[in-house]
């Protein structure tokens, strides 16, 4: 009767039963792995649904939409809006300084 080699880390078992043993538990460890990333992401898109419903309500309370096209329009409105304030400000203030400057010129003459 012909020796089988037998591997000390297998309890015993036939080489190929070895083998066969150790591919098992490589694939329940992986396994085990793959579950355990599986409940992670399925955890994070739970969470990640339920902010995109709190976002997409405060996007409804606030703007009255929660389209992205939409919204995206009415934040080019809003910064045009913001330009067109930014350069009336400036207006403005190049007037005081004209305005000032005006007052201060017969002062600065008459010294």
């Amino acid at each position: 009767m012909p020796k089988t080699k037998r591997n000390s880390a297998t309890s015993g078992l036939p080489s190929r039963d070895a083998a066969v043993q150790q591919k098992l538990e490589t694939l329940k460890k992986e396994y085990t792995d793959l579950n355990t990333q599986k409940i992670t992401t399925e955890a994070n898109i739970k969470n990640l649904e339920e902010n995109l419903a709190r976002l997409r309500d405060t996007a409804e309370k606030e703007f009255g939409t929660s389209d992205l096209e939409e919204l995206k329009q009415i934040l080019e409105t809003r910064r045009q809006e913001n330009e067109q304030r930014v350069a009336q400000y400036e207006q403005h203030i190049e007037e005081i300084k004209t305005n000032l400057a005006a007052i201060e010129e017969p002062l600065v003459e008459s010294d």
